[in-house]
């Protein structure tokens, strides 16, 4: 197997995926559903698809988690329609909680930055 045509399946699929998902009714409704990234095995056998969820409560989240794997085969029938392959991996879902991570550290590090400019008025002294 050539990772370049690993590397290759991986984005279709993903391709694939987002734009099959557009056509999922309520899919986006309360919170907006993200994919993030793609994993394809090393025997090509399972799709695991990353997403997060923005502006949604945990229920909700937990709504669009049920909703993805109910329509799991349905994408998986799709795709290998569309695509011609003689394969196509078992799709997988996974919450990615990255995006709520790099929002978190961005808030803090704004938080640091708005302590030092308060500690450099009273004290007088710039930065470095």
């Amino acid at each position: 197997m050539s990772s370049k045509r690993h590397e290759r399946l991986t984005q279709l699929f993903l391709q694939e995926i987002t734009q099959s998902l557009r056509n999922i009714p309520n899919l986006n409704d309360n919170g907006l559903l993200t994919i993030t990234a793609a994993k394809l095995s090393g025997d090509e056998e399972i799709l695991t698809v990353y997403y997060s969820v923005i502006n949604a409560t945990a229920e909700q989240m937990e709504a669009k988690a049920r909703l993805l794997a109910a329509h799991a085969r349905e994408l998986r029938t799709i795709m290998y329609k569309r695509l011609r392959l003689r394969s196509i991996p078992e799709i997988h879902f996974e919450f990615d909680d990255t995006p709520e991570k790099a929002a978190r550290i961005e808030e803090l590090l704004a938080q640091v930055r708005k302590e030092r400019e308060i500690n450099e008025k009273e004290n007088g002294n710039p930065a470095d």
